[in-house]
């Protein structure tokens, strides 16, 4: 059943703000005030968990596991891997970046556009390319400089 939930989430032309609950209905991990566009592909849906007011754009695809299937390239050179995705409050993550598991985005990170995601991004960090890496770190918000109980 949750598979269909988000394949009806993904594809279907609904405003985005009923995306974010019927992926949570699915079973995935959402905070608040989420943003999902259309076609997000995701992969062990149960390895992921997305913070608050994440906004993630067109075509994104969060991979949970990868795997090689029938190829004994998987068992030959331990291709396969299971690991937790997590993305931070605050982040932005571009159209058609992709995050192999086990990533963990930070704080009000931003992956751009088209960025294969193989390293974790730091809190404020703004990751671009292919792969991906470390494009400039933005300083704290003045708002959570002034007040250092909601920077936790």
């Amino acid at each position: 059943m949750g598979r269909m939930i988000r394949y009806f989430a993904s594809m279907l032309p609904l405003p985005l703000s009923w995306r974010a609950p019927l992926y949570r209905l699915s079973g995935m991990k959402i905070g608040a005030q989420v943003t999902i566009d259309r076609n997000l592909q995701v992969t062990a849906p149960d390895h992921i968990r997305i913070g608050d007011r994440v906004t993630i754009a067109n075509a994104v695809s969060i991979l949970g596991n990868i795997t090689t299937v029938n190829s004994r390239l998987g068992e030959a050179f331990d291709v396969e891997k299971t690991a937790e995705v997590v993305i931070e409050d605050d982040a932005y993550i571009g159209v058609k970046a992709t995050i192999l598991p086990g990533i963990r985005i930070g704080r009000m990170a931003t992956v751009s556009a088209n960025t294969l995601v193989t390293s974790n991004v730091p809190d404020y960090a703004v990751m671009v390319g292919v792969p991906g890496r470390i494009f400039l770190v933005r300083g704290q918000p003045d708002d959570e400089a002034d007040n250092p109980e909601s920077a936790e």
